[in-house]
């Protein structure tokens, strides 16, 4: 439910909606006003959505928020560095197949491993349990290994499908550190959400995060609609919802 009102809601969904039901209500032609509201309507999300201008503006607020919540001290000897994935492609048929990973998970593991090598007998905890035979985890814990990496200080989650499940299934990992030693790594814009679910689970952890893509405004690139920018108000509206839905069904 949560995925279809999502998918419904999304800026690309909403300008779908609008004009299937644009094209019913000019079929039918009952209300010439409200074809016209409808059709401005439309067209002003499907632009502000796809400008530059707003959707790194929606972005860069999460990520402030998330560079806000980044308030721990360098990590010390013997700290655990817990990595979010954040999606694969198709169907890899093993675990060095790491062009299936999508962008968020190859930044976010290359961003944990590179933290992680300057800190002695640090311990890598890969969670990302998308997949069939060979999960998330499976290629980003191989592609710590390729990077050198020792294997002996790296574990999976590969059961975890969501960063609430994340949160709850690692939730006694977590506790074998100290809580100054725990450090959770992802994407800045997911971040907020994520400190969210962990929080949930009163789970101690240090926001550390990566990957940050707001840009800076320049005047004539940000006002031209970019599929770019679609995307990114696309994630946005995803944190966004996703936030809503834990506080009024996840935490409840």
């Amino acid at each position: 439910m949560k995925l279809a009102l999502e998918l419904l809601l999304s800026p690309v969904g909403l300008a779908a909606c609008g004009l299937i039901f644009l094209s019913i209500l000019v079929t039918w032609r009952p209300h010439r006003r409200a074809v016209r509201l409808l059709t401005y309507a439309t067209t002003l999300v499907l632009i502000a959505a796809s400008m530059p201008l707003v959707a790194n503006i929606a972005l860069g607020a999460l990520e402030h928020k998330a560079s806000q919540e980044k308030v721990c001290p360098p990590p010390p000897p013997g700290s655990l560095f817990v990595v979010l994935a954040g999606g694969i492609n198709g169907n890899p048929a093993h675990d060095s197949d790491f062009s299936a990973l999508k962008v968020a998970s190859l930044r976010r593991l290359l961003s944990a491993v590179q933290i992680a090598q300057q800190v002695p007998d640090s311990t890598l905890l890969i969670s990302g349990g998308w997949g069939k035979s060979v999960r998330e985890a499976n290629l980003m814990g191989a592609l710590a290994e390729q990077l050198g990496f020792p294997a002996s200080r790296i574990a999976l989650d590969s059961q975890s499908r969501t960063t609430f499940q994340t949160a709850q299934n690692i939730r006694e990992r977590v506790f074998e550190f100290p809580p100054a030693r725990r450090y959770l790594i992802t994407s800045a814009d997911h971040m907020p959400r994520a400190m969210m679910a962990f929080t949930h689970e009163n789970i101690a952890i240090c926001a550390w995060p990566v990957d940050y893509e707001a840009l800076p405004l320049q005047p004539l690139d940000m006002l031209t609609p970019q599929i770019s920018a679609l995307e990114k108000s696309t994630r946005v509206l995803h944190e966004l919802l996703g936030m809503v839905y834990y506080r009024l069904v996840k935490f409840q």
